[in-house]
């Protein structure tokens, strides 16, 4: 959540919605499913006080102003902010599209179509179970979306909660079901009154399964009964799925190539460029090998591509440019205005070299001396944005480690709250482990020489104290206790010096 005595935070969510709104041919402004304004048409200011972040819109008929709370999502062409009425309790999300988006109509009609169609399923499945709490409106104080379809079947003091996804919801919404659908059943039995609410059971349309039936393996079933469902509407009944099916991920890291001497050859070649500017510059290999990336504290401001004969990038996404004999003072410049202006004492943080990609500056800094998150761990082994493959999947894991002792580590970076947290860091735990229990780590290239111990990966969720979601503690409670989950909370100005304000087992709190 974006806190008010958090001014950084604040002038970082307010370009980054100024930026996105800029960014749209027709940006409309719409909250709870009702179009508000057409900012093309209409004047609107974001304003940064003291303590707040405002949005307001208004034209000649009428007004709108909001306290915006935190980013809700960011998916595609849409921006999501949780926002709040004046003197009002709850929040509401106020959305940002644009007017020729093809989903900006029908969303909230087809939504409440499929709670119809979806309750009418569990009634014909499920007959003399009685039904309670079914909704699918959004309450941010209890976490819930209205992407899903929730509610409870009782039948005397046994009750079971359930949970329903559209298959015209957003990617964001598959990928974050089972978290939402934990966070509901929580809630359920915190409230349950002389009830035994004894499972879940989670509907989904085929494209959302595979991802999350992978990650309902990693919940401990003692804590939490689960079942899974494949339902796509119509007349047709849903399809239990195995989860055991699901178990052996086949997972794929793509080999770090022989790329040191290609470092340093390029590196030497950007030294006769930039003489001891380049003492401050990192230059990291492609996994791939197919280029070298120079970096200013994460930010790639110019790339080096070629062996023999090679040819040299340099600008951010959008503005790049070859260099060539001619641009040689341009290039030069460029990297010194990046220099004075992407580091701590910058004394504007909302400049663009300064707040683009921060998990990426959080990430070089913590490559630089990884025992900043645990003194256990080896700085001797530290690869950063690690490409790992699962079947057709692609992601790329924050950081790979190990301690010094040969356990594996997965290190996953937030700089921002983020409800699915500690599903997305299971996704990348899975892989890891899935390619350790192969031994296969040394036929990729990582860990050379390391002899790696016999026991699951540690994973690390490493973000600022304050922005851990409400929820964190909870999720990972229903963990397999085999998984054994760090939480690391880091002050809010790392850029100027990373401190641990707490590390703790994310399961227990201690």
């Amino acid at each position: 959540m974006v806190h008010g005595h958090d001014p950084e935070s604040l002038r970082s969510l307010q370009s980054e919605v100024e930026t996105f709104i800029q960014s749209l041919s027709r940006p409309m402004v719409v909250e709870d499913e009702v179009d508000l304004f057409d900012l093309t048409s209409a004047e609107w200011r974001l304003t940064l006080e003291p303590d707040k972040l405002l949005f307001e819109a208004w034209n000649g008929k009428r007004s709108l102003a909001r306290r915006v709370e935190d980013l809700a999502y960011r998916d595609g062409g849409k921006l999501g902010l949780f926002v709040r009425r004046p003197h009002a309790r709850a929040t509401s999300v106020l959305e940002f599209r644009d007017l020729r988006s093809a989903e900006r109509r029908g969303r909230g009609k087809g939504r409440s179509a499929f709670r119809s169609e979806f309750v009418a399923m569990i009634e014909r499945e499920h007959p003399g179970w009685r039904r309670e709490y079914v909704s699918n409106r959004s309450d941010r104080e209890h976490s819930f979306s209205t992407w899903y379809t929730r509610g409870l079947a009782r039948q005397g003091r046994t009750a079971w909660a359930f949970i329903g996804l559209g298959d015209d919801e957003s990617p964001a919404a598959a990928d974050s079901a089972l978290a939402f659908g934990m966070i509901w059943l929580d809630w359920l039995r915190a409230r349950a009154d002389r009830t035994v609410v004894s499972k879940l059971r989670i509907y989904l349309p085929r494209a959302a399964v595979d991802l999350n039936a992978q990650r309902a393996l990693c919940l401990n079933r003692r804590a939490a009964q689960l079942e899974l469902y494949e339902w796509n509407r119509g007349d047709s009944r849903p399809q239990w799925i195995g989860l055991e099916a699901y178990r052996n991920v086949e997972s794929r890291l793509v080999h770090r190539g022989s790329s040191e001497s290609l470092v340093k050859r390029h590196r030497d070649m950007l030294s006769r460029l930039l003489g001891d500017k380049m003492d401050r510059l990192a230059t990291v290999a492609d996994t791939s090998g197919g280029f070298v990336s120079v970096r200013v504290e994460g930010l790639e401001v110019a790339r080096v591509e070629g062996d023999l004969s090679p040819r040299v990038y340099f600008g951010l996404e959008g503005s790049v440019r070859r260099l060539d004999e001619a641009g040689i003072e341009e290039f030069q410049n460029f990297i010194s205005l990046v220099l004075s202006r992407r580091n701590a004492a910058c004394p504007d943080s909302s400049d663009e070299f300064y707040r683009l990609q921060p998990e990426r500056w959080l990430e070089s800094l913590l490559v630089k001396d990884i025992t900043k998150i645990d003194p256990g761990l080896s700085s001797d082994f530290v690869y950063p944005q690690v490409p790992a493959f699962s079947r057709t999947d692609r992601g790329v894991i924050d950081i790979l480690s190990a301690t010094r002792a040969g356990r594996l580590a997965v290190i996953e970076l937030k700089l921002h709250e983020e409800i699915n947290l500690p599903f997305q860091a299971l996704d990348y735990w899975l892989r890891v482990e899935a390619i350790r229990r192969k031994a296969k780590f040394q036929d990729f290239g990582y860990f050379v020489g390391l002899s790696l111990a016999d026991a699951p990966p540690l994973l690390y969720l490493v973000a600022p104290a304050f922005r851990f979601h409400s929820t964190t503690s909870r999720l990972l409670r229903y963990l397999d206790p085999a998984i054994a989950v760090i939480q690391v909370g880091i002050n809010n100005q790392w850029r100027r010096g990373i401190k641990i304000l707490f590390r703790r087992d994310g399961r227990t709190g201690a």
